[in-house]
């Protein structure tokens, strides 16, 4: 079973893209700057004063990053292979709404609301169901392609890349973030990079793209009141040459 079909992965997902800081992170001297990466991961790697023509969101989970996109890009595909996530983010398209419960401890939760954000477009998404690694043909080329923390929780990342530069317009951006997170149950060893995934990203896309950065980008999530992930995503933009 896919483990991001949970109904506790998906309340924790919901607030870990829609949330507010008080809602995540109630304690003084928390890291508040590693609170809404959903949203930072687009806002931070691209300029959203630029329109763009398409745009397509790999692994999407719940949708707040396609919306984020949804506000500069006249058509935003949003995928994932969870589908429970990608009900919950089509349910916010239509609705504009979504009540889920947040973990305190134990038994005990507590109802919250997840909400689409404002200047979003939700005219302009496209939610469904896939596979990043088994896309189909008739999704055409993209000016912005961004896929946050995917890499590492894919059976072939490899292949992944590889199909990249068929996926990018010329002249696209591609942003990635990963936290390097590789793990067996997702990814068998032998598919793991041999080197820094940095190094192992700019030997696999240099032929297609140029680099245009790489930044450090914290993320929380909160699994419990009393139980965080803290964790330094690697976040790199690259233009389709």
């Amino acid at each position: 079973m896919n483990p991001y079909e949970s109904q506790a992965l998906l309340d924790q997902y919901l607030l870990f893209h829609y949330g507010s800081a008080d809602e995540i992170l109630p304690y003084s001297g928390g890291p508040v700057t590693a609170l809404e990466f959903p949203r930072r991961s687009v806002a931070d790697n691209i300029d959203p004063s630029v329109p763009r023509a398409r745009a397509l969101d790999l692994g999407c989970a719940v949708g707040r990053s396609s919306f984020e996109l949804s506000a500069f890009c006249s058509e935003v595909v949003g995928i994932d292979l969870s589908e429970q996530f990608i009900k919950a983010a089509e349910h916010l398209r239509k609705e504009g709404e979504l009540t889920y419960h947040r973990l305190e401890e134990g038994k005990i939760s507590t109802e919250l609301v997840a909400r689409r954000p404002e200047k979003s477009r939700p005219e302009r998404i496209r939610f469904e169901a896939g596979n990043a690694l088994d896309l189909s043909c008739r999704l055409g080329k993209f000016d912005v392609l961004h896929a946050a923390n995917l890499l590492c929780r894919l059976p072939e990342p490899e292949q992944f890349l590889s199909s990249l530069p068929g996926l990018v317009a010329k002249d696209g951006l591609l942003i990635l973030t990963t936290p390097c997170t590789w793990l067996g149950e997702f990814t068998t060893p032998e598919n793991w990079p041999i080197e820094p995934t940095a190094q192992w990203l700019k030997e696999k896309l240099s032929a297609k793209f140029n680099l245009l950065n790489f930044r450090d980008m914290p993320f929380l999530i909160r699994e419990h009141a009393r139980k965080y992930q803290w964790s330094m995503a690697q976040a790199s933009v690259w233009k389709r040459k």
